[in-house]
């Protein structure tokens, strides 16, 4: 099972940033240079680690945050369960954020999820339950 952990904030950056860099994320020059802005969720099974989830802060809007994903190969059939998103979706609620935006490629997965489409991507709005 895939577990979301929370570490120690700087180390998760970093470590995310080197599985960036390892795994040839397509936006890693975006992302660098603003990675100490994010809050990292580290996806883990047993003691490997499966994947990352990170948001950052819209800059005018504290409540509203997006959202980004890197899931290592091995992973990506059975990422995105319930129990992990619904996690997520806690945790980021008692953050105080109200509105989860996605910009990428899993815009389709947030709207199955029961978001809905703005100009600047798909949002979901807090406190969410996937059923």
């Amino acid at each position: 099972m895939i577990r979301p952990r929370i570490h120690d904030a700087q180390l998760s950056q970093d470590v995310l940033l080197d599985y960036m860099q390892r795994y040839d994320y397509p936006y890693l020059k975006e992302h660098r240079p603003i990675i100490e802005n994010a809050f990292v969720v580290t996806c883990e099974v047993k003691d490997k680690i499966a994947g990352f989830f990170w948001c950052y802060a819209i800059e005018n809007d504290e409540a509203t945050w997006t959202a980004h994903t890197l899931i290592l190969p091995d992973y990506q059939k059975r990422f995105f369960s319930r129990r992990i998103m619904n996690t997520l979706f806690g945790v980021a609620w008692v953050s105080g954020v109200d509105r989860i935006l996605v910009e990428n490629s899993q815009t389709d997965l947030l709207l199955r999820m029961g978001g809905y489409m703005t100009d600047d991507g798909a949002v979901l709005d807090l406190p969410h339950k996937w059923g």
